[in-house]
């Protein structure tokens, strides 16, 4: 980024002297109430010498920055740093034009004495330095101001996807004892039943793991993967789960892994369950939406962990979409509304 600022720019420092210079002149004119003779002087070598002088200005105050910078010594003190460069800019600002202006003046022009000519281009250059100097710390302001905003939100974006992933690499602990106990459960009663669901547990894990590092999978293939958690939960509530699924999902959108799982799970850890008052989970697709609605019969504790998971869920789309996950609860039905993401080719 250095490399790049205006006073490393060569188009800036090879013009920027003849157009300064050019007005340094005529501040010298307007000085000594001279401005009528600009038509016989502005081409003499007067001019040129104002010129020249002023390229060596921008020069002298560059390699004061560049000097400060590798120093770095005032880094932590950034005020202390601007009253220390914009002194030093007007102290050899002094002395160099001092002494290229006695050599001009007295050696080459033959003048005795020059003390108007030092007072008049000392305090020109007097201003002009501080007023480069404080172009320079503004650009360095807003530099550090944008480099700042840009940490952060490289450090939000690192933790989020940090949140990310552990929330699609972790195993929920409750879902894998529901499911254990499930199987366990079959066992005693139907050996065949066990078995498919044995199975169906499989499915349900190597889908997390072949999909552990995706960032976003197909809405077809997170609808496919949900079956065997279905399957599973059948098993121990049987007609007590009502699960109806829209077939008309063939859509080019995508979703992120294990969405489908965790609004199932939410669902169940929010229910009390029975033949009586069945939980009905219900997944609708639409254009640019995925909305889940189920029944709900609200237990007095949910399970934090997945209320935990859900947060996640949400914060992850937040990250994808501008379109936020919406949650309406209204009389016995909870509404999930989520928004399906577009790959946008690069």
């Amino acid at each position: 980024m250095k490399d790049r600022w205006f006073y490393n720019s060569y188009a800036f420092r090879l013009a920027s002297p003849i157009i300064l210079g050019i007005v340094v002149y005529l501040l010298v004119l307007l000085f000594f109430d001279s401005v009528g003779q600009i038509t016989t002087n502005f081409f003499s070598r007067e001019v040129v010498f104002v010129v020249l002088l002023t390229f060596v200005f921008p020069e002298i105050n560059r390699l004061f920055i560049v000097i400060l910078n590798k120093l770095n010594l005032f880094s932590a003190k950034f005020q202390f740093r601007i009253v220390i460069q914009i002194l030093i800019s007007i102290l050899f600002t002094f002395l160099v034009n001092s002494l290229i202006l006695y050599f001009y003046f007295v050696q080459f022009e033959g003048f005795s004495t020059i003390n108007t000519e030092l007072i008049t281009f000392n305090l020109i250059y007097f201003v002009v330095a501080a007023f480069y100097n404080l172009y320079y710390f503004s650009i360095v302001f807003l530099y550090k101001r944008n480099d700042a905003r840009i940490k952060d939100e490289i450090t939000k974006k690192e933790n989020l996807l940090l949140e990310m992933e552990t929330f699609k690499n972790q195993v929920n602990p409750d879902f894998l004892f529901q499911s254990l106990e499930i199987i366990i459960s079959e066992l005693y009663h139907n050996k065949k039943s066990a078995d498919e669901q044995v199975n169906n547990l499989a499915q349900v894990y190597r889908f997390t793991l072949d999909n552990q590092d995706a960032e976003l999978i197909p809405l077809k293939m997170e609808l496919e993967s949900l079956l065997p958690i279905i399957r599973l939960f059948k098993a121990k509530y049987e007609e007590a789960l009502q699960f109806n699924a829209s077939k008309d999902y063939d859509t080019d959108r995508f979703v992120i892994p294990g969405t489908l799982q965790i609004l199932f799970e939410y669902a169940i850890s929010q229910n009390f369950i029975t033949n009586t008052i069945p939980l009905r989970f219900n997944i609708v697709v639409k254009e640019s939406e995925l909305v889940v609605t189920y029944s709900l019969n609200k237990r007095l504790k949910t399970v934090a962990d997945i209320e935990r998971r859900f947060d996640n869920l949400v914060s992850a789309y937040n990250y994808f979409s501008d379109n936020e996950p919406k949650i309406e609860v209204e009389d016995n039905l909870t509404k999930l509304t989520i928004p399906l993401l577009e790959l946008e080719e690069e």
